[in-house]
């Protein structure tokens, strides 16, 4: 060999090591397997959360057994996801029992990953639900261990976001597993050694949040033939005849592992739903092959041990400046397992539940800012209420946490087990208006020097006006109408918008000062003539503001008069629609026919279309009404009604309501409905942008993968994301963007010029074969049968439902921040309490005192302009002490926070559980691709889409 062939191979090999991270300070050993116990337990999914944990193995039986086992000898180790579980088992030992769990805890035998009340869903929940979960499964951990979990455990969602990603490095985290990405991508990155890489996902924060992510190598299950629990034991327990051919198989297994992971330490999951339920037979079988290969060093390339996320991470990290590893900036949807199965159509199923999730998100918010600056008053009567609303915050906490599991709010459990979701977020809510309004009397009666404020009222998610009773037959019956108003929002030089359900009447609506407040009354549900809306705007004011409302003498002299309609007879699917001069849009609904196929059906996971969108509806009637707060077109079909609002105080965006009837059951066909809203005025070129659980805007382009080249096999499927909060199209050249903000999650895409797409509604015949075995078919009673309306008529129907996107058109160079603003708005919307008042008019010269104290006195201001902005307080069980999480939502300019100086105040983790500082100073550092630092933020200042948490202290 000549001196330059030489040379060539060695630089060769040198690249080669540099690319597989194979360097000899790691070659030299033998591989390294760290084994990981764990049962992936569902928070519900084909039987409810109280089934799964008392039922069958049971998760209270797996506990125990595994929690025995690890007593019997200390190299046994175990990992426990769901927070939500082990917290109830925990709470049911006895004060022994939890000295040796807390032992095993200090010794690092029982590890703790994730740490959430559940494994959430990335796809369809909101950031701030996530958020929530998580902190309350580490505040149970913090308090009861001294622990903060280091590693998240995402192992069975269907595709992973960037969001989660960020948030989980606000936790304090370092890494994350996976088991579930795109099948094409796992290919590609088993051929280049990237099942491990650093995902830094784009932020319009410009920070970084990177995240060591380990992407599992066979799925969360066992070595084949080598699960050992009872449920699936399918190799064989292991005895002196076949311990030698058990460990030559493992060896062999994990030496191929090995080839797919850089670096010489690997790791490999030991469990699967369910399991351990009698775990010392699971160690023993498996401490038999282990023992046998390690004492045959001289046979076997591999060396095993039990461990567990955190000992994985650690140890590899010791070996940061050998391996270097990929990065990934863009996130992990849309997910597919095969061929024709993109799990896409979840981002939609169930969509009752889906707005109900959300609308109890919402108010849970409002809730806890609310009573936080309550609580911190100095009147003793609503300090003698903090435990109970304490406790019932807790509950509903959990409750909503429950419903961030990755089957429950995805729509992907069965049926009943969705109503048992429904059931547990009711009976919370319930429970928490009863100390809610409690508290509110108290701020009532203070407020107005009223002492005859009695029962308290909200509507009912979802509701016509007909079925809030106490509101309807009350002004029927000419009583009035106390309205208190409590917002949380801190924008107090805007307006927004009340709307509120009321019989057919024309309205007097009066303020404090007893001043009249103009408004419309609109009638326009052409089902029921008594369903109507009271729309008025007011001033946004953070804290409590009072209406009366009462019947008019007539129309002429009300407040609030009846809209009269004035019909269209030329309006067409393609007609292009305005109102008041507001932009131009066209509005159409489609839907596709669910694929039945054996390759592939839809069903609850998995959209797949059969053929093209199809015209869904005609129109039979269409109505405007032209308030002097709203104007209203009411376009009817044949399986949809839509209520288009332009609102006077809201330029160049619109309030699109559909009311989406039962989709028609027809030969068996499935159907997956669609509305579309297209611009003529924006040339998108397939491109378009979707958020991250209601965070960062994503950009998404049609058939197109940032890390690896897109196999097309399904083009409308493959093409849809998950939307929470703000879909959106721009015209590269002219800056212009057409938005729509929805009210749940839902699928979307954009698939022409001008056009944005959303699913809206699912009805399905068949299983889509991916575990719940039943139809994506939900019913309702039929509201015909009600009062023998209809004779012989069907008793149950398809789910029907209300639902609500604003639409948005703006100039990204001169209003970057409006969708923001509809999101934010849409979130944060006023809660509306209802009483019977005996008085028609407030006291005169009635001056109401909003709540002070060192709470009110932080503030958040945007020296460029407005302030998109939401404020979180949290209130904590130490005396006087509080969570505070400022999120910026703007696209574009940071805000700035000012603290009164008699308030202590400490940045720290999303959780409040360890200071910002000290936790910086513990992350890993990972060898990987240069990256652009993040963005200096002063401690004052939260960036755009930053979100930053402290504890504060009055």
């Amino acid at each position: 060999m000549n001196f330059w062939c030489f040379l060539m191979l060695i630089l060769l090999q040198q690249s080669y090591s540099r690319f597989f991270g194979l360097t000899n300070k790691l070659s030299s050993q033998k591989l390294k397997v760290i084994i990981l116990p764990h049962s992936h337990d569902d928070v519900g999914w084909l039987d409810t959360v109280d089934q799964i944990y008392l039922s069958g193995p049971g998760v209270k039986n797996i506990i125990s057994s595994y929690v025995n086992a690890l007593l019997e000898n200390k190299d046994r180790k175990f990992v426990q996801v769901e927070i939500v579980y082990f917290e109830r088992w925990w709470n049911e030992q006895n004060v022994l029992m939890q000295q040796k769990v807390k032992g095993l805890v200090e010794n690092g035998q029982l590890s703790f990953a994730a740490g959430g009340l559940v494994m959430n869903d990335e796809a369809t929940p909101y950031y701030e639900d996530i958020i929530d979960q998580i902190t309350y499964g580490h505040e149970f951990l913090f308090k009861t261990f001294n622990l903060i979990p280091k590693v998240g455990w995402q192992i069975d969602p269907f595709g992973h976001s960037n969001a989660q990603t960020i948030l989980s490095y606000l936790f304090g985290m370092e890494a994350s597993f996976y088991a579930r990405i795109d099948y094409q991508d796992k290919e590609y990155r088993q051929k280049h050694k990237e099942l491990e890489m650093i995902h830094v996902p784009y932020t319009t924060s410009k920070q970084n949040y990177p995240i060591l992510i380990h992407v599992n190598y066979y799925h969360y299950s066992s070595p084949p033939r080598f699960d050992f629990d009872p449920l699936r034991n399918s190799g064989g327990y292991v005895n002196d005849q076949n311990v030698q051919q058990k460990a030559d198989d493992l060896n062999q297994y994990f030496v191929r592992q090995g080839q797919y992971y850089r670096g010489q330490i690997i790791t490999h999951t030991l469990g699967d739903d369910n399991e351990w339920s009698n775990s010392k037979s699971y160690y023993e079988n498996m401490e038999k092959v282990i023992n046998y290969i390690n004492s045959h060093p001289e046979k076997y390339n591999v060396v095993i041990k039990f461990g567990t996320p955190q000992d994985y991470v650690k140890e590899i990290n010791e070996y940061s400046d050998e391996i270097f590893y990929p990065t990934k900036n863009d996130d992990f949807f849309p997910y597919a397992d095969k061929q024709h199965c993109y799990w896409t159509g979840y981002f939609t199923s169930k969509i009752a539940f889906k707005g109900f999730v959300r609308y109890t998100g919402r108010y849970f918010q409002q809730l806890k800012t609310f009573v936080s600056y309550q609580f911190a008053t100095s009147n003793q009567d609503i300090l003698d209420l903090k435990q109970p609303l304490l406790k019932a915050l807790k509950e509903l906490g959990y409750a909503l946490g429950v419903s961030q599991h990755h089957d429950a709010v995805t729509g992907t459990s069965k049926d009943h087990v969705t109503k048992d979701y429904v059931k547990m977020l009711h009976r919370d809510l319930t429970t928490m208006n009863k100390e809610f309004h409690r508290l509110m009397k108290i701020v009532i009666q203070k407020d107005l020097k009223e002492k005859n404020i009695d029962s308290l009222y909200q509507y009912s998610y979802n509701s016509t006006s007909s079925e809030c009773a106490e509101i309807y037959d009350n002004l029927q019956n000419n009583k009035t109408i106390l309205l208190t108003v409590v917002d949380t929002k801190v924008n107090e030089d805007d307006q927004d918008i009340i709307k509120i359900k009321v019989p057919k009447m024309s309205l007097n609506v009066i303020d404090t000062q007893n001043k009249p407040i103009q408004g419309d009354v609109i009638c326009s549900n052409p089902k029921d003539e008594q369903d109507c809306t009271l729309y008025f705007n007011y001033k946004i004011q953070k804290g409590v503001q009072y209406y009366k409302i009462k019947q008019g003498k007539n129309n002429e002299e009300s407040s609030a008069k009846i809209i009269p309609s004035e019909t269209y007879t030329n309006i067409t699917a393609n007609t292009k629609i305005s109102l008041d001069n507001g932009p131009e849009f066209q509005l159409q609904y489609k839907y596709y026919v669910a694929s039945t196929d054996n390759v592939q059906p839809s069903g609850a996971y998995i959209f797949r279309p059969s053929g093209g969108a199809q015209v869904y509806g005609s129109i039979s009637e269409v109505k405007v009404y032209n308030g002097t707060v709203v104007t209203e077109l009411n376009i009817e079909r044949s399986n949809v009604n839509t209520w288009i609002r332009k609102y006077k105080i809201q330029d160049n965006q619109y309030e699109v309501e559909t009311f989406v009837d039962s989709i028609a059951k027809e030969q068996n066909k499935g159907k997956e409905v669609i509305v579309i809203f297209k611009s003529e005025d924006i040339k998108n070129q397939k491109v378009f942008y979707s958020d991250s659980n209601g965070m960062d805007l994503q950009q998404r382009k049609i058939g197109f993968r940032e890390t690896w080249s897109l196999q097309s096999n399904e083009f409308v499927a493959e093409n849809y994301y998950p939307i929470n909060g703000v879909i959106q199209i721009k015209d590269h050249a002219s800056h212009n963007v057409m938005a729509v903000v929805n009210d749940r999650s839902q699928g979307g895409s954009s698939f022409n010029d001008g056009e944005i797409e959303i699913m809206i509604h699912r009805r399905m015949y068949s299983d889509d074969r991916r575990g719940v075995a039943e139809a994506l078919n939900e019913e309702e009673d039929n509201p015909l049968c009600k009062n023998q309306v209809q004779q012989n008529c069907s008793k149950l129907v398809g789910l029907r439902q209300n639902i609500i996107h604003k639409l948005l058109f703006f100039d990204q160079e001169k209003n970057p921040n409006l969708a923001r603003k509809a999101q934010l708005y849409l979130d944060f919307q006023p809660i509306k309490i209802f009483a019977i008042d005996s008085q028609d008019q407030f006291t005169e010269n009635l001056e109401i005192q909003q709540t002070q104290s060192q709470l009110n006195q932080i503030q958040v201001a945007n020296p460029n302009g407005e302030a998109i902005i939401k404020l979180y307080l949290i209130p904590r069980e130490e005396n006087n002490e509080y969570l505070l999480r400022i999120h910026n939502m703007q696209e574009q300019s940071n805000v700035k926070i000012s603290f009164p100086d008699d308030i202590s105040t400490q940045e720290t983790i999303l959780s409040g559980l360890r200071q910002w500082s000290e936790q910086q100073k513990l992350r890993f550092v990972w060898k990987k691709n240069e990256i652009q630092d993040s963005i200096y933020v002063p401690l004052d200042e939260v960036a755009p889409q930053q979100i930053k948490t402290f504890v504060i202290k009055i």
